[in-house]
């Protein structure tokens, strides 16, 4: 997925060249399953956007059901942030899409609006050793955006029936829950990520966590890429086909 200086999908095309993080599955996954806010003129916070790939998903999913909304997206590193640009301005839905290039922080403590929905593909390698590259170091350690921050920050600019969705590793999301839980968020939709059918034990999962949620009380789903013959699964098909050309 990550070989091609671009990524072509159903609806747009998000080019990729010489940023930190390329168009992957984890990205993909999460921009077609967070739960589109069902509020009038919804407004979606793409937090750590890359080159935008899950803001321009979010924009194609709330086009099908609302003629006003917006679309805004953070992010820190300068390459990153003029390709999501460029492809922001590609796309057709270029007035609805807004990009700031800010830490996440600094975005929440200034912010005037407040949103339905963050969704985010935060930082995950928590202690592990870091990439020389600075780009690939700030996108994929939580030393840019600990969890700690992504909640803080979800807080003071989330409405309050709004919602966070993430996905993260298996063994990283134990600590995320915990936080949130500190931070007075709770899980009400949780999806577990497989390989492929069969596995013991999933890779990633997916959350949506709202401060008005109740501990204990998320809805749970499995999803599996491959079957036993390496083929995609009839769910991971019918969750992704609004946007893959393969599909």
């Amino acid at each position: 997925m990550a070989g091609n200086s671009y990524f072509a999908f159903k609806r747009f095309t998000v080019e990729q060249a010489d940023v930190a993080m390329r168009v992957n599955t984890d990205g993909v996954l999460l921009g077609a399953w967070f739960t589109i806010p069902d509020e009038i003129n919804p407004s979606v916070l793409d937090a750590g956007c890359g080159t935008g790939v899950i803001a321009l998903m979010a924009s194609q999913r709330l086009a099908g059901k609302f003629t006003s909304f917006s679309v805004g997206a953070v992010e820190i590193d300068n390459p990153s942030c003029i390709q999501a640009q460029k492809n922001f301005a590609a796309s057709p839905w270029k007035r609805n899409l807004v990009l700031y290039n800010s830490d996440y922080q600094s975005f929440c403590d200034s912010a005037l609006a407040k949103y339905n929905a963050i969704v985010s593909n935060p930082p995950y390698f928590v202690n592990s050793l870091k990439n020389p590259s600075q780009t690939k170091k700030t996108a994929r350690h939580t030393d840019s955006l600990p969890y700690e921050d992504l909640l803080s920050g979800a807080k003071k600019i989330l409405k309050v029936s709004g919602h966070l969705s993430v996905i993260l590793p298996a063994a990283e999301f134990g600590l995320f829950e915990k936080i949130a839980e500190e931070k007075g968020f709770f899980p009400f939709r949780k999806c577990r990520v497989f390989s492929k059918e069969g596995d013991s034990s999933p890779i990633r999962i997916m959350a949506e966590f709202s401060m008005a949620g109740k501990k204990n009380a998320e809805a749970s789903q499995d999803l599996c890429i491959m079957n036993l013959n390496l083929e995609y699964t009839p769910e991971y098909k019918s969750l992704t086909k609004d946007f893959y050309l393969k599909f």
